[in-house]
């Protein structure tokens, strides 16, 4: 389809403090803070497109599981696990390398899933 470009991703959070310390410092994101009906919401820039994370309260959504599942390309896969991990992450699959990429993923504090992938070149 053509005419459409993803601008933003709210995720509605249920660890703020959490889920700030983990986007922040695995994918270097520098988020701003605002108020809306008594609640302090984050944004910040990730991957071209406009982050928000949301308390589940104001947002209004009580799942229990996996809400979203990311795919992220990265240039070094064992730098970002290892941060993941060092932020209340968790590891999903443990590092493997296919035929062409590495992969491995991790569930961010909230439990949602990301995966990521290092495409490996051969010369």
């Amino acid at each position: 389809m053509n005419g459409y470009k993803i601008e933003g991703l709210t995720i509605s959070v249920t660890d703020m403090p959490s889920m700030l310390d983990f986007y922040s410092h695995v994918f270097e994101i520098e988020f701003s803070q605002r108020e809306m009906q008594g609640y302090t919401l984050y944004s910040g820039a990730w991957c071209g497109i406009q982050l928000l994370l949301c308390p589940k309260e104001l947002s209004r959504i009580e799942a229990t599981q996996n809400r979203h599942q990311f795919d992220l390309i990265v240039t070094n896969i064992e730098q970002v696990v290892a941060r993941s991990l060092d932020k209340k992450g968790t590891i999903l699959s443990d590092l493997a390398i296919l035929k062409r990429q590495k992969t491995a993923a991790v569930y961010d504090p909230d439990g949602n899933s990301i995966v990521f992938k290092e495409i490996l070149v051969f010369e």
